[in-house]
């Protein structure tokens, strides 16, 4: 008999809580998009959020301060699922998909020590300064959001809109909070996590159970086609923020989750959101990661989940015909005795034919350059005030401590090319944390006054 008892976790994105609500149609957008999801003000469709942490494993603390979060809806529409994906950061580390493994890898436990290694994510960072801007934003306070319900999250990817008369618009969603953003400093954090690790999840769980419920706003901005042709950036680089001043920012409407799961497992942990599940109106991004992230999605649920992840009960469409039969279950009632070949003579289901999609070809000229200008903006316009900028240099020079000298060099001249004072600044605090913090290698080196020995006591 096999010890196991249910499906393996996620590579990424594993300690996860989730719930069921609505999205709400606010702005009319049918100007944008033909999708039927977004077709009166007013219009409700159900859907399924999942909010998750990578970067750690499924036992470890929401507060872990060098991790990403996702906040990802599975919508229930008449045209099929449509699933938005989104993190909190609106940058991402790499552009070329064949980084992933290495990316994870990074930031995975040391193959020898089985311990986690900051060096080996600086050397990372170094090796690939395309990464550095992601690296900013999650040392910033944005990295650490006070709980999923103040935190904002967004989609990465430019979508393709068309509405029904074939014109195109190009779009880059967000999730913003409608509590507003509100962030925990490491301090608050490493008090926290001392003594609930799970503080993510039970605000989520608890909030929705007292009738607080959560929600976001989903906006989008927008380019239109002759903009393209206009613009000095590559609109589809996932590595870069659109300037301001560059596009129009449409409201859409809300996501609110009003209701707790009754089964984790069922619910939460056998949802499979899929970058692919668009609808009518909306056409898959163009760039290399999502090609990619197409391929690693697929492979992962199927390995996962079997076969057949759109037959379980949680990602089951609201109406579908398929040829799909036989497999892993969950097989349910495999069609029943329905023609199971295309092309026939019996009323099977045909290919979908969208008279409205756009019919040309888009040719997009990628290069992997990092964007440093993309940096010193975050630095100098995000990170405003001297406190949020020191508070993302201490973030950084905590996690520096343990880091390897030369790769600390390297990440110093990484930083000077970005901007002087970011560099300065980095130095100076690594050096006064080196003279006054000594981080234990054995037990014997617990100095038992003071047992943290980051705290100012």
């Amino acid at each position: 008999m096999k010890p196991c008892q249910s499906a393996q976790d996620r590579e990424v994105l594993a300690k996860a809580t989730g719930a069921h609500g609505y999205f709400e149609v606010t702005s009319d957008v049918t100007m944008y998009t033909k999708a039927k999801v977004f077709e009166k003000v007013g219009k409700r469709t159900p859907v399924l959020g999942r909010m998750a942490i990578s970067q750690i494993d499924v036992g470890a603390s929401d507060l872990y301060p060098v991790t990403g979060k996702g906040l990802s809806f599975k919508m229930y529409t008449e045209e099929g699922n449509f699933d938005l994906l989104g993190l909190n950061i609106p940058v991402y580390f790499y552009k070329d998909p064949i980084l992933f493994r290495d990316f994870l890898h990074s930031f995975r436990p040391n193959p020898k020590t089985n311990i986690r290694d900051p060096t080996s994510q600086l050397d990372f960072i170094t090796r690939n300064p395309v990464s550095l801007q992601t690296m900013l934003w999650v040392f910033s306070e944005f990295g650490l959001p006070r709980g999923f319900r103040h935190m904002n999250a967004f989609p990465m990817h430019t979508f393709e809109l068309y509405n029904n008369e074939g014109q195109s618009y190009f779009v880059k969603f967000s999730f913003i909070t409608e509590l507003g953003y509100k962030s925990f400093t490491l301090e608050e954090s490493s008090a926290i996590a001392e003594y609930d690790p799970d503080l993510f999840m039970r605000d989520i769980y608890n909030s929705i159970e007292n009738g607080n419920y959560p929600s976001w706003r989903l906006d989008m901005d927008v380019l239109s086609t002759s903009d393209l042709s206009k613009v000095n950036f590559d609109p589809f680089d996932v590595t870069r923020l659109w300037p301001n001043g560059t596009f129009t920012t449409v409201q859409v409407g809300r996501f609110v989750l009003n209701r707790n799961v009754d089964n984790h497992y069922a619910e939460v942990n056998q949802a499979a959101f899929n970058p692919t599940n668009l609808v009518p109106g909306i056409l898959e991004p163009p760039d290399e990661l999502f090609r990619g992230r197409v391929i690693a999605y697929h492979d992962s649920q199927n390995n996962r989940l079997g076969i057949n992840p759109n037959k379980i009960g949680v990602n089951c469409p609201f109406y579908a015909r398929t040829y799909n039969r036989k497999g892993t279950p969950p097989v349910l009632d495999d069609e029943g005795d329905a023609v199971s070949y295309p092309f026939n003579s019996f009323n099977g289901p045909v290919p979908y034919e969208d008279q409205s999609r756009p019919v040309r070809q888009l040719d997009i000229y990628q290069e992997n350059t990092a964007d440093l200008a993309g940096c010193k903006r975050f630095y100098n316009e995000v990170t405003a005030t001297d406190e949020q900028k020191q508070r993302m240099i201490d973030n950084m020079a905590n996690v520096s401590l343990r880091v390897e000298h030369s790769v600390i060099e390297r990440f110093v001249a990484l930083l000077e090319s970005v901007d002087e004072d970011l560099a300065a600044r980095y130095v100076n605090t690594l050096d006064e944390l080196k003279q006054r913090v000594t981080l234990p290698q054995v037990v014997e080196d617990l100095d038992p006054v003071k047992l943290n020995p980051y705290r100012k006591y």
